[in-house]
């Protein structure tokens, strides 16, 4: 991942990421792909409660995307005619991506990192907070 908004921003509906601690990487298995390599092939993989290696990241209803594309909207965008753009593809059932894409159409990605990257960064260190991971001395990952 190249930034922590563009990590946040693949927590989708259905789809859980996962920090494996071993090989600091996110994907989207409960388990790093060493614990796979050295798996019985009968072992179950550990429940999240018991697991010291693999965390899942926040949800995607507990992320909010919807709420933190609104803000930016109301916040800094004053043309009525993006703003209607931008608020009609928050009203889609799969709106992510066709949000991002207008952003970037429109030249306002950068904005939206700046502005609505410091929500996703202050998620990020909630979460990583909890888990009792540090990502910024060195002591995690350098894959962010």
């Amino acid at each position: 991942m190249a930034t922590i908004t563009e990590l946040m921003l693949s927590i989708r509906e259905n789809r859980v990421l996962f920090y494996h601690k071993d090989t600091n990487q996110f994907d989207g298995w409960p388990c790093s792909a060493i614990e796979m390599e050295n798996m019985d092939e009968n072992a179950q993989i550990p429940f999240e409660d018991e697991d010291t290696n693999n965390f899942r990241l926040p949800s995607y209803e507990e992320v909010n995307h919807q709420d933190i594309m609104r803000f930016f909207v109301r916040e800094c965008i004053e043309e009525k005619e993006i703003r209607k753009a931008l608020f009609d593809t928050l009203r889609r059932g799969d709106y992510i991506d066709a949000y991002i894409n207008k952003l970037r159409e429109l030249n306002l990605y950068d904005e939206f990192d700046m502005v609505c990257g410091d929500i996703y960064l202050q998620i990020f260190e909630e979460w990583a907070k909890e888990n009792g991971l540090n990502f910024w001395n060195g002591e995690e990952t350098e894959t962010i």
